[in-house]
């Protein structure tokens, strides 16, 4: 059996396999890895144990998914001699680890010995750029005594298909002269070869995240893999780590290397056809991971591109400048929006009449998710015949009826920052952008992301009662809701503005002030601090922070966007004590070095709270942990609360909770933070 082709970029699903494939028809290295490798941007293989023949072999046809920017995963077993293994039944946790360290040290000065070149220098380079894992499995419990000896793979395609192979070989040198033979399934055949692979993957992905019983997997340790990267023969990685061909323009002059997942995001969406969303946790980056993708995106082309960055702010906007700069791109970045420049609809032609004449490679216009949904703003990109990248940062916001006016299907480059893309009650907006943007090619949750890349934290929450007069008035208002509820004559408009006055009962329930006094006296040196309110809190709430004698300034609409940059930089530099803000700093503002964030106000929606969680979790200098301080209001914590507003409230109270429960879930404290909760959810039965 002979497959015919191996060209980089070329579909996995176009080629014909065989549903068995065996030694003595296949040459398995050149007809069967190097085809379906040169097609590969994920390559998951359990097999054989850490010798320089299995890296030899396992590597074959390897350079062309590094060359796709492909990532592969390989779980192995460490070699284990008789000693080793007597260790291992003593079952002491810190002996097995120095156990396979240095069983893994010794088949390090294999490889070295035993490798060809090229191919110790592709494994070093892949592990190098992060394009290659490996974990090492150890059987344990009934299976002590055994091997992992598990011979399978799964191959996903650049563009669509996937495969998965299972049989007798191993990847050493003498696998490949024995008789052996592989079980090929391939999705694009049929659903029952789907489902082995799906059942093939299924089990690896178990395995990978050590979910297995009887056996433990263990990541490649720190030292072990930087020793194979010091093997590295060249300074230059051995492939082209980008599928897309051209002549590159001129590269911008700066020195920024994104981080490993950072760009992981990217070889993502390069696969996705440079379409996707990037779902990242608030501060992990999305920005640099966004501009990163258009900097290599621009090295690739060999003509002029036209990239439109959409903001839901002004001053976000500017932040996005500073970023640009520091790439590099700084006469190429034009401000397009009527607040910063009232002449921007003649600015915009001008540039985009240098595009097109050729008289610059490149323009990045920065402007507001509105500006991007003006008819002038569509009209003038509709007109381009150039490549458009647009890149919408809090994509969630452009997914209303208005602004998804400025979602062209022109933009054929697209991304989507959020670090929640979905909009709040509104699915067929969320359908909307995840079509658009062709879905979420990269997920960073919070979990992950600390605390390599950001800072720890404390979460300290607490409930308030409302008074009896605002007790009164909310009973009143819950049972006027209950029978209008019920009836079929009272407009939609009426029943959602008694909701609405509701919420403002709890919004600015009057015992929010006595709780902020509180944790202001258990505060010894407020350092960096921001306190959240809404519009009727913070007048109250800046004469309490005086009356602790905290130096302060509000940060809100109100302030004009040149002077935003400057409190920004003096809250930085600890001349404010604290800024007292409201819903300005929850979209994509920096402010690393906040310490403590006190919330009086919050609404429902995830993504607010997640956006000004995250404005307090990034890290900075000297900060080692952030402490979050949540105020949340119940009607009654007495157990004789009215048995209609229980009820009623428990609805409510367990949107509040989904809030409770994300911040308390990845907290330092947790255990605390949720005995803080009980004596609420067994008054309210929830």
């Amino acid at each position: 059996m002979t497959v015919s082709g191996n060209t980089v970029g070329e579909r996995l699903d176009e080629l014909e396999l065989p549903p068995v494939i065996e030694t003595s028809e296949t040459d398995f290295i050149h007809d069967f890895y190097n085809p379906i490798l040169s097609r590969a941007i994920e390559y998951k293989r359990g097999v054989g144990y850490f010798t320089s023949g299995w890296l030899k072999n396992a590597a074959r046809g390897i350079a062309g998914l590094a060359s796709n920017g492909g990532k592969a995963k390989w779980i192995i077993s460490p070699i284990l001699e008789e000693d080793d293994w007597e260790a291992f039944k003593k079952g002491e946790e810190g002996r097995r680890n120095e156990v396979i360290y240095e069983s893994l040290e010794r088949g390090i000065e294999e490889l070295e010995e035993g490798l060809e070149e090229d191919t110790l220098n592709t494994v070093a380079w892949m592990i190098a750029d992060g394009l290659l894992e490996i974990k090492f499995a150890v059987p344990d419990g009934r299976n002590i005594y055994g091997d992992f000896h598990d011979k399978w793979g799964i191959v996903t395609g650049i563009y669509g298909g996937k495969m998965a192979f299972h049989g007798s070989q191993n990847d050493s040198q003498k696998g490949f002269y024995n008789y052996e033979s592989y079980d090929v399934f391939c999705d694009w055949a049929c659903e029952r070869d789907a489902e082995r692979i799906r059942k093939h993957e299924e089990r690896f992905d178990d395995l990978w995240n050590n979910e297995k019983e009887d056996i433990s997997v263990y990541s490649l340790p720190e030292g072990v893999s930087e020793d194979i990267v010091q093997l590295r023969e060249t300074d230059d990685a051995p492939y082209d780590n980008d599928r897309s061909g051209g002549s590159p323009m001129s590269a911008r002059d700066h020195n920024i290397t994104l981080r490993d997942y950072q760009q992981e995001a990217v070889n993502q969406w390069r696969y996705n056809g440079r379409h996707g969303l990037f779902e990242m946790a608030t501060g992990t980056g999305k920005t640099y991971t966004a501009i990163g993708a258009m900097d290599q995106t621009f090295a690739k082309q060999e003509h002029p591109m036209v990239v439109v960055i959409a903001v839901p702010n002004t001053h976000l906007a500017f932040q996005w400048r500073d970023d640009l700069e520091d790439w590099g791109y700084d006469e190429e970045v034009y401000m397009i929006f009527g607040s910063v420049n009232t002449n921007w609809k003649s600015d915009m032609g001008r540039v985009l009449d240098d595009i097109r004449i050729e008289m610059q490679d490149i323009a990045i216009l920065l402007t507001t998710h509105d500006t991007l949904s003006d008819e002038h703003f569509r009209s003038e990109i509709q007109q381009l015949n150039c490549d458009r990248l647009l890149i919408a940062d809090e994509v969630h916001g452009s997914g209303s009826e208005e602004r998804k006016k400025g979602l062209l299907e022109d933009y054929n480059y697209r991304i989507g920052l959020s670090a929640t893309p979905q909009r709040y009650f509104d699915e067929e907006g969320t359908d909307f952008l995840m079509d658009y943007f062709n879905g979420v090619v990269y997920e960073l949750p919070l979990g992950e992301a600390i605390p390599e890349h950001l800072t720890p934290y404390e979460y300290k929450p607490y409930f308030v009662e409302m008074t009896p007069e605002e007790l009164h008035e909310y009973e009143e208002i819950s049972s006027d809701l209950g029978w209008m509820a019920a009836s079929d004559d009272v407009e939609d408009k009426v029943v959602e503005n008694m909701m609405m006055e509701r919420a403002d009962l709890i919004k600015k329930a009057e015992n929010k002030y006595s709780k902020l006094h509180d944790i202001l006296e258990g505060i010894d040196e407020p350092d960096h601090l921001l306190v959240y309110t809404n519009d009727e809190q913070i007048d109250q709430a800046q004469q309490i922070l005086d009356e602790h004698g905290i130096f302060h300034h509000k940060f809100t609409q109100a302030e004009k966007p040149s002077e935003r940059p400057e409190l920004l930089e003096q809250f930085d530099k600890g001349n404010y004590d604290a800024l007292v803000a409201m819903k300005c700093l929850d979209e994509g503002v920096d402010v690393p070095s906040t310490r403590e964030a006190i919330l009086m106000s919050s609404t429902g929606n995830p993504k607010q709270f997640i956006q000004r969680r995250g404005r307090v979790l990034r890290h900075y200098e000297g900060k080692e942990k952030a402490v979050i301080h949540d105020i949340i209001v119940v009607p009654s914590l007495s157990e004789d609360l009215n048995p209609d507003i229980k009820e009623i409230e428990k609805k409510i109270l367990l949107k509040e909770l989904d809030r409770f429960d994300e911040f308390a879930s990845n907290a330092d404290n947790e255990i605390e933070a949720r005995n803080a909760i009980e004596t609420v959810r067994t008054i309210y039965e929830v």
